[in-house]
């Protein structure tokens, strides 16, 4: 596992104009280095020239923005979510709620797709829209907070999901396999 990379994707398709300043404000928020790919890219051969030492080694944090639909193989070597299932790579999914506050059925499919391949699933990140904690506590996903709404807590979703990052790192320890 690469402990200084988070991939970011979509539940469901995103646009870019949501997706790419979400992506900014997490990678300035971990100081990290935002690289950023589409779905089309081959996902092996990105995520090992990212984790190479090669690649600088250094101990900053990397933040990969996946844009489209991660779960198609679009290259003909697998989806990107199935590579990042392998390559045991922390995910964060980033979901816009609709019109009604209320999320498209693809946001729990994605979830369960990912929690079925195995993928390390850090949480959801709810982009825009009014935040509603009982709302999503009822959701019964993943929740860790808001981006790009007026219920924005940047420094709160930043705990949350550095508590979550270690925790993944801890349990990829030198005892598992």
């Amino acid at each position: 596992m690469a402990n200084n990379l988070l991939v970011v994707i979509g539940a469901g398709r995103l646009g870019e104009g949501a997706m790419a300043p979400a992506c900014r404000s997490l990678a300035d928020a971990f100081g990290a280095t935002l690289i950023e790919r589409g779905s089309g890219a081959s996902p092996h051969a990105c995520l090992q020239q990212i984790t190479s030492p090669s690649a600088g080694g250094s101990s900053q944090p990397t933040l990969l923005r996946v844009s489209g639909d991660v779960a198609v193989d679009e290259c003909g070597e697998g989806s990107w979510l199935e590579a990042l299932a392998c390559w045991r790579v922390p995910v964060l999914l980033l979901a816009e709620p609709r019109k009604d506050g209320r999320f498209a059925g693809v946001v729990p499919g994605a979830v369960a797709l990912s929690r079925a391949l195995q993928v390390e699933l850090l949480g959801l990140v709810q982009l825009g829209g009014t935040w509603s904690r009982s709302a999503r506590r009822a959701d019964g996903l993943p929740w860790c907070g808001c981006l790009q709404g007026p219920d924005e807590d940047l420094s709160g979703l930043i705990s949350c999901l550095r508590s979550r990052w270690a925790q993944v790192a801890k349990e990829e320890g030198p005892d598992r396999a």
